[in-house]
C-alpha cells in the first residue's frame, strides 16, 4: 500500500494537485520551491506525508528538505514560477482548508494525524 492510498481527503487532495503539475515526476529544483511554498500552509509532518506520496522520497529526507528550506530564503523568480504552476492546478482551493477559522477546520491540514511508516 503507498503512501497516498492512506493520506486523508485534506492531504489527497494536494498531492494530487502535485501530481497534476508534474506528470513526469517533479524535479529536484521545483521540489524546494513547492516545500516553500507548501510550509506555510501546511504543518512539518504533513507536508512530509504528501511529499513522501507524491515523490517516493523517504520521509527522514523531506523531513530534512523541509527545514533546510524553512531556514533558507528561496529564489523569488523559482518559487514565484512553481506558485503560477499550481495555481493552475488548483493551488487555491487546497490551500482554502487553511483559511477557515481554526475551530471550524475538520479535516484541516494541521489537524489531520498520520502515522508515517517509513519514517524513523
Amino acid at each position: 500500500m503507498s503512501m497516498h492510498d492512506v493520506l486523508p481527503p485534506a492531504l489527497s487532495g494536494a498531492a494530487r494537485m502535485l501530481r497534476n503539475a508534474y506528470p513526469g515526476g517533479m524535479p529536484d529544483m521545483a521540489c524546494q520551491a513547492v516545500l516553500a511554498l507548501l510550509h506555510e500552509h501546511v504543518s512539518d509532518r504533513n507536508l512530509t506525508a504528501v511529499m513522501a506520496a507524491v515523490t517516493d522520497k523517504d520521509a527522514a529526507t523531506i523531513l530534512n528538505d523541509i527545514h533546510a528550506c524553512a531556514s533558507s530564503k528561496q529564489e523569488p523568480s523559482a518559487t514565484g514560477a512553481v506558485g503560477r504552476l499550481l495555481e493552475q492546478h488548483g493551488l487555491q482551493a487546497v490551500c482554502a482548508e487553511d483559511q477557515r477559522p481554526r475551530a471550524a477546520k475538520s479535516h484541516a491540514w494541521d489537524n489531520v494525524g498520520l502515522t508515517l511508516s517509513n519514517a524513523a
